[in-house]
């Protein structure tokens, strides 16, 4: 976090002070909160919070006053009615600079020349670590979005590199991510292929035997696929004339539980293929909490749809819970995906030539991670022979959609997924121990995933062991982290989304909430906004339990969610919280 004028790197001050100016700067050009503030920079505020930030602020007018007085550029600090607005051209924020390079290169064409070139300077902007030295959880959530985001960039200036025959360019850059990323499918993908495409095949397998050691030890996993496939390219054991050309990225790197361990939906797979053979419903959503694997089964279900939409499969995320994508980029990147390279502008132009495509074709498209209906609704319907996947983490509601929601896993699916990945004898040597550990696990198929990675990791623990690690419900979420698993960061994605009163409320029940208690609305104190639990519903944070009192209906909270909003509460800021008498 620093400020540079004129060449100058101005000091501004201590952590907190330089962690308002952040985030700030995350948006800048919409005014933000006091309470907002205080909740990124303070993960346990004092008292006298509101003091500070209002000294902070009196230090930071005068630094940026002092600092731009000589200077051609401006930056400031303005009051808005019950908060702040930073006052500076989003063109100066090295932020906003990669993402202009990186939108611009992803509206050019696959094989543009320049492509590569663009994301290089994308890329070039980047210099450390994002926010070092800031540690509030909003800095390390807002710093691993920045991380991820980076690595898309480098997949696809990888890709475009190899496109240009740029072989030990693109290796040597990827030798040093895999040493920050070492557990990256897609960097060891684009590894292997720059190694092949080189005439460098012992150094290939040697990679992949070292990436196939780790993968087992860390995650329990195989390589997935599309590395089994270049390992066979490898050995000779595949016609080089049928090897697949590596795409342009245009959905999230974050791996997705392998479909070969896959387990559970049988009945949700069922309504979802037979909605999809009828003639009139050609869009599904597939809604549900954090963690409880709507992406998994997207990716599921786009394998078991192959036959039935024979010309393939596109593949783009929205970003609903990191920057919602613009629904004219979105379709930009699917008329890109479909190799049209002519383009229209305008939104309803990109609309019209993107149904003439699909009408002539019988394709699945997977919509991953949608953030609101006026984000879905130019994207929907797709035409008669075509159908849509849509995931959210939220409650939609465009007319033309049909909605699945994902419940927790029962008992039995539950043991299913642990046995995938553990092994039957393992599990059934520990039956009640099993039992115990799912319960625990609320269901939820990120975290059983998450424990059993753990899990597959330590070979000489018992499960006994393991759930004896998470008898104290403090520490219990971080059982539910490992690798790329994080239920944390799953969930954190979820409520920093909700307006601050509901938040409020949902830190409270954390608070007041007992495990798989029931409570209801009638008394909850006068002036309660009870708008509030119908977010709570729409982001599946908490349930409706059916009860023979329609008007004043029961509801519950999942133990994981329970336990995350309880230790939110310890450490927010709520400003006059609700003293509700749960039922």
């Amino acid at each position: 976090m620093e400020l540079v004028i004129d060449g100058k790197t101005i000091d501004l001050g201590p952590s907190k002070q330089r962690g308002i100016i952040a985030a700030m700067l995350a948006e800048p050009e919409r005014p933000i909160s006091t309470e907002a503030l205080v909740d990124r920079v303070w993960d346990d505020p004092p008292d006298t919070v509101r003091h500070s930030v209002y000294t902070y602020m009196t230090r930071l007018r005068r630094i940026l006053r002092t600092a731009t007085a000589h200077s051609e550029e401006t930056a400031a600090i303005g009051r808005t009615v019950g908060g702040y607005r930073l006052d500076v051209d989003p063109n100066r924020i090295d932020l906003f600079e990669f993402r202009r390079l990186l939108n611009r290169s992803r509206a050019m064409d696959a094989n543009h020349p320049d492509r590569a070139d663009l994301l290089a300077s994308a890329l070039a902007i980047w210099r450390g670590e994002p926010l070092a030295g800031l540690d509030s959880d909003w800095a390390l959530r807002f710093r691993e979005s920045l991380r991820q985001l980076r690595h898309e960039a480098l997949v696809e200036w990888a890709d475009a590199s190899l496109r240009l025959g740029q072989l030990k360019v693109v290796a040597a850059e990827l030798r040093k991510a895999l040493l920050e990323s070492p557990l990256a499918d897609d960097l060891h993908q684009r590894l292997l292929t720059a190694y092949y495409l080189d005439n460098r095949g012992a150094e290939a397998l040697s990679h992949y035997d070292r990436m196939r050691r780790r993968f087992a030890a860390e995650l329990g996993v195989d390589p997935g696929p599309r590395l089994r496939e270049l390992h066979e390219l490898l050995l000779g054991r595949q016609d080089p004339n049928t090897a697949v050309v590596i795409p342009i990225s245009t959905r999230r790197s974050a791996p997705t539980p392998p479909t070969n361990t896959f387990r559970g939906r049988t009945t949700e797979i069922a309504c979802i293929q037979r909605t999809l053979a009828e003639p009139s419903a050609t869009a599904v959503l597939i809604t549900g909490s954090p963690g409880i694997g709507k992406s998994a089964l997207a990716d599921h279900l786009t394998n078991l749809l192959r036959d039935r939409f024979p010309d393939g499969v596109l593949h783009v995320d929205l970003g609903g819970t990191t920057t919602p994508a613009d629904s004219s980029d979105v379709l930009e990147q699917l008329l890109h995906q479909l190799e049209i390279t002519h383009i229209p502008t305008d939104l309803a132009a990109r609309r019209a030539r993107y149904l003439a495509a699909l009408s002539e074709r019988r394709m699945l498209v997977v919509l991953d991670d949608a953030a609101a209906d006026t984000q879905l609704t130019p994207l929907l319907p797709v035409g008669p022979q075509s159908a849509t996947l849509v995931t959210s983490r939220i409650s939609l509601g465009p007319p033309n959609i049909h909605r699945v929601v994902l419940n927790e896993l029962s008992m039995s699916e539950s043991i299913e997924v642990l046995e995938a990945v553990l092994g039957p004898d393992r599990v059934g040597a520990e039956e009640w121990a099993v039992s115990a550990l799912t319960r625990c696990c609320s269901g939820i198929p990120l975290a059983l995933r998450a424990v059993a990675a753990r899990l597959t990791a330590r070979p000489h623990w018992t499960i006994v062991e393991q759930l004896g690690r998470m008898s104290d419900e403090e520490q219990r979420l971080n059982e539910f982290t490992y690798g790329p698993y994080d239920i944390r960061r799953s969930l954190a994605a979820t409520v920093d989304r909700l307006t601050p009163t509901t938040a409020a409320v949902y830190h409270h029940l954390g608070t007041v909430l007992t495990p798989r208690e029931l409570f209801n609305s009638v008394a909850l104190p006068t002036g309660t906004d009870l708008s509030a639990l119908d977010e709570l519903l729409a982001a599946h944070l908490i349930s409706v339990v059916p009860s023979p009192n329609t008007s004043h209906p029961h509801y519950t909270m999942l133990e994981i969610h329970r336990l995350y909003a309880k230790q939110l509460a310890t450490r927010a800021l709520v400003a006059d919280p609700p003293e509700a008498i749960l039922a």
